[in-house]
């Protein structure tokens, strides 16, 4: 290959070097710019994960809070149900007692009077006796009758009392549901969204992400090529350099032997040398010839 060859050949090299560093250039800003959309979509992905973390604290907290209402709502219906059985104990208690007079009040003043009289006047023995009867037969109706007296009221109680277990119940119940209905559109559908939203990013990051790992891949490529080229540009310019080398030194010799036959020529003739002619002459042993 020629010089002039070799010539081209380095001037292609080196078009080609530089059209390899604008592309290097341009692919790192590439590079740069999917970098930098990956990384904004990273953050909005952290700021919404936050965002959904405080949802999910918000929403355990309120789960916490609907499980006590729930446990106090199982235990106000055990006693709901215990209170229930006992009012029909009590119901069939004072059922047992229906034929009973509860004319308390009545039988007391009976009795005081009996016992006044037998404590006060004498009296023959038979009227003792049977007014003793009938004091007795007075103590076991008194007996009967305050004993149907606090069934009855132990049942207005109770019925009372799980009136206000009922109300009480029907409250947790709506206390429930309202916390149900305040978490709905105040937690469980912006979480939804942000879920939604979180997962877009992701696959919108993925992308970037790709299209980041593609440029790199492309660029070390491009890093490589460059390598070898900037390899075969110094490989080619020693090339050059040493062909030059040789052409110089095959010209300086050429040069040399032309002034030497001028040399000889002159010293034939006669003529004069100058220095350099005489140097030559003398460097190649030819003055002796």
């Amino acid at each position: 290959m020629s010089i002039i060859e070799l010539e081209n050949k380095l001037h292609e090299l080196r078009e080609r070097l530089r059209s390899l560093n604008i592309e290097i250039n341009e692919k790192q800003s590439e590079i740069n710019q999917y970098i930098s959309k990956r990384d904004s979509i990273h953050v909005e992905i952290k700021n919404a994960s936050q965002e959904l973390k405080k949802l999910n604290q918000e929403l355990s907290e309120y789960r916490e809070r609907i499980g006590k209402l729930r446990e106090q709502l199982q235990e106000k219906k055990k006693i709901l149900e215990e209170k229930r059985m006992l009012y029909l104990e009590v119901k069939k208690e004072l059922r047992t007692l229906r034929s009973v007079k509860d004319n308390v009040e009545e039988i007391q003043e009976r009795l005081e009077r009996l016992d006044w009289l037998l404590q006060t006047k004498p009296l023959p023995k038979d009227d003792e006796k049977r007014i003793s009867g009938e004091v007795e037969k007075l103590q076991n109706e008194l007996q009967f009758a305050k004993r149907k007296k606090e069934y009855a009221y132990r049942i207005e109680e109770l019925r009372i009392e799980i009136k206000n277990l009922k109300e009480e119940i029907q409250k947790i119940r709506e206390e429930i549901e309202k916390s149900r209905e305040e978490a709905s559109p105040k937690l469980l559908e912006p979480r939804t969204s942000l879920r939604e939203k979180i997962k877009m990013l992701k696959e919108k990051a993925d992308q970037w992400h790709s299209k980041y790992l593609e440029a790199k891949n492309k660029l070390q490529m491009l890093e490589a090529e460059k390598i070898l080229l900037s390899s075969q540009i110094v490989e080619l310019q020693n090339i050059i350099r040493k062909y030059r080398e040789e052409e110089n030194s095959k010209k300086v010799l050429e040069l040399k032997e032309k002034l030497k036959n001028q040399a000889k020529a002159k010293l034939n003739s006669g003529k004069k040398l100058t220095f350099e002619e005489l140097k030559i002459l003398v460097e190649d042993d030819e003055w002796k010839a």
